[in-house]
């Protein structure tokens, strides 16, 4: 089951579409969500489909207002030089469920104006700090080099991130992935400031990241705070250790 509700009738000039769902550092959500959040984009659609399972069940989602809401994709719209769909979930469709959704968000997508498609992720693929990409042909190869990201090295892409843009591609559409560099596997809010702004260099929108700065402060102190415990934990360990052992 999937079905589609239209918040508002948009029609797209030379229409972007920017995905962001869960993965790895939570990297290519992060960098949607707070783009949603930071320029207060009105949501123009919400996908539900019973293959958004949360913590492998059905379930809905509470608000602060104790009001239910299924878990959904929704499309968030900037107008601008160019105008953009953000696309964000709680969580990624089942792995039988990820073609079938993927397709029906490019129909809508094609059915009001769109005509490219950028799938936002994180990667641990590459030699370190950076946005790495990969492109569904070598024209758009070529294009993304010269604005300064870095080629993917190889190796595979799980999940929807990969797979809108490769499908996109099928149907003639301009296509690519763009992934930030993820050092750890929990949320990346470096990770996602980068994509932040490659999105922000590729739209010809400025984005400010002061917010997004202080959560990168704020991750980098817990992180401090806990290194500091695991210390104090093992000298605190050393001294219950017996005299005999070496």
């Amino acid at each position: 089951m999937i079905r589609l509700r239209e918040v508002q009738r948009v029609k797209l000039r030379e229409g972007l579409l920017v995905q962001g769902l869960p993965g790895i550092g939570y990297a290519g959500k992060l960098a949607v969500d707070y783009i949603v959040r930071e320029m207060k984009l009105p949501k123009v659609a919400e996908l539900v489909t019973d293959g958004l399972l949360l913590h492998s069940n059905v379930a809905v989602l509470v608000d602060e207002g104790s009001v239910i809401h299924l878990p959904a994709y929704e499309f968030y719209l900037l107008e601008g030089p160019r105008d953009t769909l953000f696309v964000t979930a709680p969580t990624q469709p089942v792995a039988w469920m990820q073609y079938e959704v993927a397709e029906y968000v490019l129909d809508y997508f094609q059915m009001v104006g769109g005509s490219e498609v950028v799938g936002v992720c994180g990667t641990t693929m590459g030699e370190g700090e950076g946005v790495y990409f990969a492109a569904a042909d070598e024209r758009v190869r070529e294009e993304l080099a010269a604005m300064g990201f870095k080629p993917s090295p190889g190796g595979v892409i799980t999940g929807a991130c990969g797979l809108l843009p490769a499908l996109a591609a099928l149907r003639g559409l301009k296509a690519y992935v763009l992934m930030g560099y993820v050092s750890q596997p929990e949320l990346d809010p470096m990770a996602a400031k980068q994509l932040v702004q490659a999105l922000s260099k590729i739209l010809g929108v400025a984005i400010d990241t002061r917010n997004l700065d202080m959560l990168i402060e704020e991750v980098r102190r817990r992180e401090a705070e806990i290194v500091e415990a695991i210390k104090e934990s093992m000298r605190a360990r050393r001294f219950d250790l017996p005299q005999f052992y070496v």
